[in-house]
């Protein structure tokens, strides 16, 4: 074993059970939020909290196999193949402990969807962790993640994006932990995260070829196994993809285009204003939530009172009192994009990380229309958490004397944020009910 192997095996055995812990404790969070939601509409129709596709996501996960489950796009392809059948397992535990049917299948989802966003959190400690970062800078990173507005919020409902999103955190898991992870690992989460949303192809090569840069200079030569293993992961997911036409007959079709899919109907307005909405919801707004909900009259509702709560662009710019807590993450994310900056010339992983996130961002219009974007910051949010990781990790090196400092901004912000999410989570569940 080489010198550099023996350090990255140290840095691995560091603080085994935090993730454990942590793992446990977002858990409990997901599922308390998941209870303020689960009296909204958000169960019986879909677009009542941020359009999210709520109801057809629940009903595709809870109800018999010879159903209807195209209300999941194809941009899924072997999403209900994977998931549905752990609900069924949940729903018949919940049953069995004397649940109604209801409660049993409400419960079901939040379970998985719960796990799913406290492993989002685990991915991220470990990215952080294995990449070299501070104990302490690490957990409370993977905490940011865990209480951002975009990871609370779908984490609690029934909604594909977190599962998305944690699949990327676990690419970026393992590419971190480099020639010590082994190469079914690296296929499973591939193929796993272009189960969940096809888009991540292009995420998944982008971190083969970072494997495949780690290996080639740890073994001085060119060493192609993670490209074949990246090609096994492409092959593994569109099988897995045929594989769930043929068991559930009522899903979706993949893509006939990946280039024209969904931008002609995406509607995003060209204007002075949508590159910094872009940017403030990419960096801002999916980890600090705006101090109100923004609702609107809901056009399908069956009372005349009912409301969705919706993302406006003029009034979700607005932070009010909250500047003190998005300016501090603002100037966090400053002192990490000077480390980051050199990190990236001559760290692979730093570099894969920005080209995904750089993929991501190029790529918003094929998710949907703008009033989704909080929907989808599970997909960028690890990446943008990783980044600013990396990027403080070394300038931290070059400014040994702001460590101290970074960590009381960094706990200040963090204990702010989470006040500050909860409530908003709490206003947003007040709202959709009314």
């Amino acid at each position: 074993m080489s010198a550099d192997t023996k350090t990255q095996a140290q840095v691995l055995a560091r603080w085994r059970g935090m993730g454990a812990l942590l793992a446990v404790a977002f858990y409990s969070l997901f599922f308390a939020a998941h209870r303020q939601l689960q009296e909204t509409p958000a169960h019986v129709r879909d677009a009542v909290i941020f359009e999210a596709r709520s109801q057809s996501v629940f009903l595709a996960l809870t109800e018999p196999r010879e159903r209807d489950k195209r209300g999941i796009g194809a941009e899924h392809p072997a999403f209900v193949l994977l998931h549905q059948p752990p609900v069924q397992l949940l729903m018949k535990g919940w049953l069995a402990l004397g649940l109604d049917l209801n409660s049993a299948r409400k419960h079901g989802v939040a379970m998985l969807t719960g796990a799913a966003g406290a492993l989002s959190v685990v991915m991220v400690y470990h990215a952080l962790l294995w990449s070299g970062i501070g104990r302490m800078r690490a957990l409370m990173l993977a905490a940011v993640h865990g209480a951002g507005t975009g990871t609370l919020m779908m984490a609690a409902l029934p909604e594909v994006w977190i599962f998305a999103g944690m699949s990327v955190a676990a690419l970026a898991a393992v590419t971190a932990r480099g020639a010590l992870a082994p190469w079914w690992l690296h296929l499973a989460a591939a193929a796993y995260a272009v189960s969940c949303f096809i888009g991540s192809v292009i995420a998944v090569v982008l971190f083969g070829l970072v494997r495949c840069a780690q290996d080639t200079a740890l073994n001085r030569r060119f060493t192609p196994g993670p490209l074949l293993v990246t090609l096994a992961a492409l092959t593994l997911a569109f099988g897995l993809a045929n594989t769930q036409r043929a068991v559930f007959p009522l899903s979706p079709p993949l893509p006939e285009d990946l280039l024209s899919w969904r931008v002609r109907d995406a509607g995003w307005p060209a204007g002075e204003s949508l590159p910094g909405r872009v940017t403030r919801e990419i960096f801002l707004t999916n980890l600090v939530a705006p101090p109100m909900p923004v609702t609107r009259s809901d056009p399908g509702g069956t009372r005349s009172a009912r409301r969705i709560v919706v993302l406006d662009d003029a009034d979700w710019s607005r932070m009010d009192w909250q500047k003190g807590v998005g300016g501090g993450w603002l100037l966090l994310l400053a002192l990490a994009c000077a480390g980051l900056c050199w990190r990236a010339r001559l760290d692979p992983y730093a570099l894969g990380i920005l080209a995904a996130l750089a993929w991501t961002v190029a790529a918003l219009a094929w998710h949907g229309s703008p009033g989704r974007l909080l929907l989808h910051a599970c997909l960028w949010t690890p990446l943008v958490v990783i980044a600013a990781g990396l990027g403080l990790e070394r300038a931290l090196e070059h400014w040994p004397r702001l460590r101290w400092p970074v960590a009381l901004l960094l706990a200040a912000f963090l204990a702010a944020q989470v006040t500050r999410n909860w409530a908003f989570l709490q206003q947003v569940a007040q709202e959709a009910r009314l």
